[in-house]
């Protein structure tokens, strides 16, 4: 969302960030609203929407409302669900509203039987229900980050009261390009993974495919960027393995890009990937893809080109498989790295804020 703004500001836009929470401490993100602020004006609202079943939702909006007031935009466009209900919690007529699908959006799924003994789906469905009371006063133009994100928003949203735009993702391809030296054959073959340690990114099947790497006799280390709740618990199986020379968890880093420079191939076992940006932070650096099929992200794999996708049900051993490939013949390495940093550059936040603003004024045309 960052690189989006400050791409829109570079062409001519006047941008207003409202964040609803201050940034992160961890790894560049403040770094990033420092560069955010030489070109966007930046706020911290901390206020949000909390909803009671069966009554209508406590809006804390105040700061919001004024701010939306004082700068007067044209286009209000949400991103991620949170920052949804505040947007929608006062609709101005004078403005065209844009919501952004990073993923499929659960609270957006319709009403079940089933949600009846689920609290969670009971809550999600209430919420639901007053987001589209008023998704209608505002009819927002809906944009899916990938085709999987575009199929569920025309799955759940009613079709003939909101259109959907498929724009697919973007990365800044600057900042992590890099003039690799495929031909380095330093020891260890060095295997790169970004993510936040939750269950859908399966690290735990990772560390199964560095176990068969290393029963292999093959000399590897695997480098794993990123934080989150599974931390010990992947770290105390990468002991139980013997893999503590091998398999490193760095936590969140200040430069992914300077990561990626140093790898030789980046593995990617998630099960389910709205898009898959990092696959193509990567594939900007010059690394070809490993990855199990996570939805989003088959629309950024081409067998054999940028590397391989397999099915989530795919072992251990025949993941390994591939990486296996890689590090036995350089020339696909390069070959398919090569590819792979080319293809990124069709994803560039230039390219992508340019189609942007093309949607906010084919909006107003409509």
């Amino acid at each position: 969302m960052s690189n989006m703004a400050i791409a829109s500001a570079k062409l001519g836009h006047s941008v207003l960030v409202c964040c609803l929470f201050p940034p992160d401490q961890s790894w560049n993100k403040q770094q990033l609203c420092i560069e955010l602020e030489k070109h966007c004006e930046v706020v911290v609202l901390e206020e949000s929407i909390h909803f009671r079943f069966l009554r209508s939702p406590k809006l804390n909006n105040k700061k919001f409302i004024q701010k939306i007031i004082e700068f007067n935009p044209d286009i209000i466009h949400s991103h991620l669900y949170l920052s949804e209900l505040l947007v929608y919690s006062h609709i101005f007529k004078s403005c065209r509203y844009f919501s952004h699908g990073h993923d499929n959006i659960i609270q957006l799924n319709p009403f079940r039987i089933s949600s009846l003994f689920n609290k969670s789906k009971l809550t999600n469905w209430w919420e639901r229900r007053w987001l589209l009371s008023q998704y209608s006063k505002a009819k927002p133009n809906f944009i899916a980050i990938s085709k999987d994100v575009e199929a569920f928003f025309k799955r759940v949203l009613p079709s003939n009261r909101f259109k959907t735009y498929y724009l697919p993702n973007a990365i800044n391809v600057e900042r992590f390009a890099h003039q690799r030296v495929y031909e380095n054959t330093a020891k260890p073959f060095k295997l790169i993974s970004i993510a936040n340690l939750v269950p859908k990114k399966n690290h735990t099947y990772l560390i199964d495919v560095a176990k068969v790497l290393v029963d292999r006799k093959l000399d590897v280390r695997v480098e794993v960027l990123g934080d989150g709740p599974l931390m010990g618990e992947l770290q105390a199986k990468v002991k139980q393995n013997g893999l503590e020379d091998v398999f490193f968890f760095l936590g969140s880093v200040g430069d992914v890009s300077k990561h990626l420079n140093n790898a030789n191939l980046y593995v990617h076992p998630a099960w389910y990937e709205p898009f898959g940006l990092v696959l193509l932070e990567a594939m900007a650096s010059g690394l070809p893809v490993v990855c199990l099929d996570g939805y989003g992200n088959r629309e950024l794999m081409f067998e054999g080109q940028n590397g391989y996708m397999l099915p989530v049900d795919t072992s251990a051993d025949l993941f390994a498989d591939k990486i296996e490939f890689f590090m036995k013949n350089p020339g696909s390495l390069k070959e398919q790295g090569l590819w792979a940093a080319n293809f990124a550059k069709r994803y560039d936040i230039n390219l992508y804020a340019q189609k942007l603003c093309d949607l906010y004024l084919q909006s107003k045309e409509s």
